[in-house]
């Protein structure tokens, strides 16, 4: 097994290139923050149907359910970090495009659907793709450190600073906020160029003559992930919680924004989002710690609990003080989550299949958005926006039980053995990662 999961060119092990992808990530998770802020504040000042509010987030989160897959052949296929960066190139082009349509007003919804379908597409290439590089450059010792540490800078950047800052800059202009995207993606592309090395896994040498077909590939993808039963498990129950935290996500701004229930400005809603991105912090930097304290049975499930009670909050109040609070704990919850089960996986999948396995998770655990999206747009629709958070949270809590089950069972067990066999320590290393 050790031969399995190492990184494919091991001179891609630095801290040069760790900093350099973290730094990478850093950048393009802030200009994530605030473009996924700015769409819905776009949309609500063409429209006010919850419906076509909503479709913003279906449009923008579509790529997961049809391109995760492709995304993660592609990463076993090609140098990650050149992927990484051709679509860091065009998300900076589509938000140039967007912000010119909208400072001219021109941009008719049907081109900001389009918009928001384009960087989606983009976002799941670059994310998939980064989920693949990481391993290839710290050593497998500190793996469940460099997870946390990307995790939550990630989570700073794209929940808490990147949706105050993107409400700021919204409200000097929406044409503003998209400008300020495109140049987060385009510094994103520096960042990325000074990593050094080749960041191929070792399945395909560059000399090869054939592969797999692309059929072949994800075929293939599906069946390791179908015969990993925890990680399966643990992804199904993670893609039902983010179709709930869509649908969350695509009615919150309606709910919340004057003349919504809540009454805020847009920079208070970009505060509020940013609750997200502090309780994000908090999770994933302490989930190191709570894992060796706690066990990972422990604070997965303890993170689908805060997860249940951000849903749950806006379903029985409007206090603006009660869903800050709760979403600042359900960031805790989505932090912590995302560095343990990140951490197990990184330490339990081969290399060579990992762009593969990283494909279909987001395809599973991301692919569900857009259906949360578009069955909260038709439920605020038809019932109303309350509704919505009623039935996420009634989901959510049975995703909870179905959790506290699956991290109990022998099979977790058994996968907590194969992940402790595997990190194995290393000698001493000269770098600090």
């Amino acid at each position: 097994m050790q031969s399995d999961t190492q990184p494919s060119d091991p001179t891609t092990v630095s801290a040069r290139n760790f900093r350099a992808l973290w730094a990478g990530a850093a950048v393009t998770n802030l200009a994530d923050g605030v473009v996924k802020l700015t769409l819905p504040l776009v949309t609500v000042s063409m429209t006010d149907s919850p419906a076509l509010v909503a479709g913003i987030s279906v449009a923008n989160t579509l790529p997961w359910l049809l391109f995760s897959l492709p995304a993660g052949v592609l990463a076993d296929r090609v140098d990650r970090r050149r992927l990484i960066m051709m679509m860091a190139a065009a998300r900076a082009l589509v938000l140039a495009v967007l912000g010119g349509g909208v400072l001219a007003d021109v941009l008719p919804l049907a081109g900001l659907y389009a918009g928001a379908l384009l960087l989606g597409t983009a976002e799941v290439f670059a994310d998939t793709t980064r989920m693949s590089v990481a391993p290839m450059v710290v050593p497998r010792n500190r793996m469940e450190s460099a997870f946390a540490k990307l995790t939550a800078t990630e989570t700073v950047a794209n929940e808490f600073i990147g949706p105050p800052l993107g409400g700021l800059l919204a409200a000097a202009g929406l044409a503003v906020a998209f400008g300020a995207g495109g140049l987060g993606y385009a510094g994103a592309l520096l960042a990325l160029a000074i990593m050094t090395g080749h960041y191929r896994s070792n399945r395909y040498s560059r000399s090869a003559t054939s592969a797999p077909s692309l059929r072949a590939d994800m075929w293939s993808g599906l069946q390791f992930v179908w015969r990993e039963r925890v990680l399966r498990t643990l992804l199904l129950l993670a893609g039902a919680a983010s179709a709930c935290w869509a649908a969350w996500m695509a009615v919150i701004v309606v709910y919340a924004v004057a003349p919504g229930p809540m009454d805020l400005s847009r920079a208070e809603y970009g505060m509020l989002i940013g609750a997200l991105g502090v309780g994000g912090v908090v999770g994933a930097s302490a989930a190191p710690a709570l894992t060796r304290q706690l066990g990972r049975q422990i604070v997965l499930a303890m993170s689908m609990a805060c997860f249940t009670v951000l849903l749950a909050a806006p379903a029985i109040s409007s206090s603006a003080r009660l869903i800050a609070v709760t979403t600042f704990l359900g960031g805790v919850g989505a932090g912590a989550w995302n560095v343990t089960y990140s951490s197990l996986r990184a330490l339990v999948v081969p290399d060579q299949m990992m762009g593969r396995y990283s494909g279909v998770s987001r395809l599973i655990s991301w692919g569900s958005m857009p259906l949360g999206a578009l069955v909260a747009g038709f439920t605020a629709e038809l019932i109303n926006v309350r509704a919505v958070f009623w039935g996420g949270a009634a989901l959510c809590a049975l995703v909870l039980a179905a959790t506290l089950r699956t991290v109990t069972s022998p099979e977790f067990q058994r996968v907590e053995a194969r992940a402790t066999a595997s990190h194995e320590p290393a000698p001493a290393q000269p770098h600090h990662f």
